[in-house]
């Protein structure tokens, strides 16, 4: 089967990218890019029996006009295109709950949802389609679409989060939100609907940010993420750190005539703890996860830690010496490993948030 998507460079699209990528090896992905919606016959990257996840959309420009016109050119090209190869396949259509309001953004929204709608019926295709809720997670790019995303990025640069309008919004988690969409391809749903949607006020998402930045960031706390929407959020807004300057972290060495002592990590939720012994030139490791938050401290010897962002090439190294104990966090969706660099065996302590399920692990092999 093909899967065509618009929009993989976005936030949305990124994540049922790595989603698909992942989960379903055995299907054909094709990438719509700006150029495509310009050709006559898309170059020819539409087949009549695809399945289309049309996520490609314009919700900032100069003015709310341009926001307007440039949406409705990009659905209308699709829908001619459509209509030419007479569609036989399915389509799901990315819309918002803006169709509520009376942005233009909100009106292209609505129309091409409802033209959409009108040519599946004429041609006898599956579609689909959701008025999606405000959608937060990792990568997403701040100033853009998600507020999360700004005050998490602002609390990370020491800028101060200002509320515009303290409303009650209707937040969905990424991975909730790509999960409805790939019961699509399974055909295990008629239309999508979302039953992981949190009700919060700006102000309390606000109160909760600051305190992972005065926890995780000053104190060295991994703050309490027994509910499912704290971890959401906190995956969140770790994923804004700056990798490569805040890693590897020193940690506090408390020594004496008897010895020394350190505090690994302060955990105000559960977790597990473990440790390993590396022999020289060995590496451990070569997985990522998708929602677990681990950290890695090297007690004794010397380590490399690697790390790469799943479907991405560049690799971020970090070299660490039991001399001066020190950690690193793994950031979820990235793959990591450890090798012991130096002649001495290498002693590793770990700690990950939940322990270890071997029916849901949430750790997948891939190569650094």
């Amino acid at each position: 089967m093909r899967i065509v998507i618009s929009g993989h460079t976005g936030f949305v699209g990124g994540h049922l990218l790595r989603n698909i990528n992942l989960n379903f090896t055995n299907y054909n992905l094709i990438l719509l890019n700006k150029e495509d919606f310009l050709s006559d016959n898309f170059n020819d990257k539409i087949k009549k029996e695809d399945f289309i996840y049309h996520l490609a959309g314009v919700n900032r420009a100069e003015t709310n006009e341009q926001v307007y016109s440039s949406n409705i050119k990009i659905n209308i090209s699709l829908l001619n295109h459509l209509e030419k190869i007479n569609f036989k396949g399915g389509l799901y259509f990315s819309s918002s709950l803006q169709e509520e309001s009376d942005s233009q953004y909100g009106k292209a929204k609505k129309q091409a949802r409802e033209d959409f709608n009108i040519l599946s019926k004429k041609l006898n295709f599956s579609f689909y389609s959701s008025l999606t809720p405000n959608i937060f997670g990792p990568f997403c790019k701040p100033y853009h679409n998600s507020f999360i995303a700004t005050f998490s990025h602002q609390l990370l640069n020491n800028q101060t989060p200002l509320i515009v309008t303290d409303n009650k919004l209707k937040l969905i988690y990424i991975d909730d939100y790509i999960k409805s969409l790939l019961l699509l391809l399974e055909k295990k749903i008629e239309e999508i609907n979302f039953n992981f949607i949190k009700e919060i006020k700006v102000s309390e998402v606000l109160e909760k940010l600051n305190l992972f930045y005065k926890q995780y960031i000053s104190e060295n706390k991994i703050p309490n993420l027994e509910s499912k929407f704290d971890k959401e959020l906190f995956n969140t807004f770790r994923s804004y750190i700056n990798h490569k300057e805040f890693f590897p972290r020193l940690y506090q060495l408390h020594s004496s005539p008897r010895g020394s002592f350190i505090e690994l990590s302060k955990a105000l939720s559960m977790g597990q703890s473990s440790y390993s012994t590396t022999n020289s030139a060995i590496t451990r490791g070569n997985h990522f996860h998708t929602r677990k938050i681990e950290r890695f401290s090297v007690i004794k010897g010397k380590a490399k830690i690697q790390l790469r962002k799943y479907l991405t090439d560049e690799i971020i190294s970090f070299e660490l010496d039991g001399n001066s104990p020190s950690y690193v966090d793994m950031p979820i969706w990235y793959t990591h490993n450890i090798t012991n660099i130096g002649d001495e065996e290498l002693l590793t302590f770990f700690w990950i948030n939940e322990p270890y399920d071997q029916n849901d692990p949430d750790t997948y092999p891939e190569i650094v």
